[in-house]
């Protein structure tokens, strides 16, 4: 199984070899300069695939996972759209109706709509992009480039780069304030944690973590009066206040911890413990782990349905999504997907 680590390792190729790919084939793929607007990126050629199946007791969801070495994203239970490149991440676009796929092995992210299931768009990005948030109205992405050390903004509406944000090294996690005036991004290389005033578009501040800490996955709580973020490095989740940026809490989780999700309707936290096979879940006042429960091998993506009801890990190494009852706290189905799965979102049906 490839590690979070080789995961890594891959990205840092992709944003070299991705860069002179882009060259060879700039009819198609047009990259901005920094600040400028371009025309929309042609929508792709895409494949589809039959569909995955969707256990009767999630029928009231819709779940999507990006297979990233299968090169695909899979609608469960509707269809698999074969895109090539590296699918990573997923965000819903506020409205629900389209779903933002970014394309890791490339400079772009798929636009899928919903209803339709299909892909509707390609909106430019930078190298390597990984995960992206929107403005609460939705009207603007922004998208965490891996390989380039920076954000690029989109514009929803034309698909058109408006800007490019300066951040520090491998950009990734990402989470925007309930208010949308403030960017958080956990930049693996140097441990830090940048905040950016969304106006103004620059770095507000910087939080420097512990020597050889690598922040990886972020989220804020629903109020956005403290953020969390997994530290790869140290096996922790670490809190912090938003309007002190102080630390405010530690938590000891799995090896390797990975992608972090706030459940909804709860005081809870969810962390994937890549290395460690197993999710985490963490009360988000007291920093105290409330359990661990076993997944699978390389668990990297999480999720929960809107009602906290179920939690759900995508497993790189096993091929599968694993559901955990939020109540009884036990893993109730492993649903197949495709290969190398690296992230999953779920949304009401």
């Amino acid at each position: 199984m490839e590690t979070l680590g080789g995961l890594r390792g891959r990205l840092r190729w992709y944003s070299i070899g991705g860069a002179i790919l882009v060259l060879g084939a700039v009819v198609l793929l047009r990259w901005p300069t920094s600040g400028g607007s371009v025309r929309p990126v042609a929508t792709p050629t895409v494949g589809v695939a039959p569909a995955y199946a969707l256990p009767d007791f999630l029928k009231g969801y819709a779940i999507a996972v990006t297979n990233f070495q299968g090169g695909s994203v899979a609608l469960l239970g509707q269809t698999t759209l074969v895109v090539g490149g590296g699918p990573h991440g997923l965000a819903a676009q506020p409205g629900g109706r389209y779903l933002w796929v970014l394309n890791s092995g490339g400079y772009n992210a798929w636009v899928i709509d919903r209803q339709t299931g299909r892909v509707v768009a390609s909106a430019p990005a930078g190298p390597a992009p990984v995960h992206a948030v929107f403005s609460p109205g939705g009207a603007t992405a922004y998208i965490s480039d891996f390989g380039a050390a920076q954000i690029t903004v989109v514009d929803t509406h034309t698909y058109q780069q408006v800007g490019i944000i300066a951040t520090s090294n491998e950009p990734h996690g990402i989470a925007i304030a309930p208010d949308g005036k403030t960017l958080y991004v956990a930049c693996v290389s140097g441990g830090v944690v940048l905040s950016i005033d969304t106006a103004t578009r620059q770095v507000t501040h910087r939080l420097l973590v512990t020597g050889g800490s690598a922040p990886y996955g972020m989220t804020l709580a629903p109020d956005g009066k403290h953020g969390y973020f997994t530290d790869e490095t140290f096996d922790h989740l670490v809190a912090f206040d938003t309007a002190t940026w102080q630390l405010s809490g530690v938590a000891a989780v799995g090896a390797r911890p990975a992608l972090v999700h706030y459940i909804p309707g709860t005081n809870e936290v969810l962390v994937a413990n890549n290395r460690g096979g197993s999710v985490t879940l963490v009360d988000a006042a007291t920093m105290q782990p409330r359990a661990t429960i076993l997944t699978g091998s390389g668990p990297h993506g999480v999720s929960a349905s809107p009602d906290g009801r179920w939690l759900f890990v995508a497993n790189e190494g096993t091929n599968m999504v694993s559901v955990i009852d939020h109540q009884s706290l036990r893993v109730v189905s492993q649903i197949p997907v495709g290969t190398f799965p690296i992230d999953v979102l779920v949304d009401a049906g």
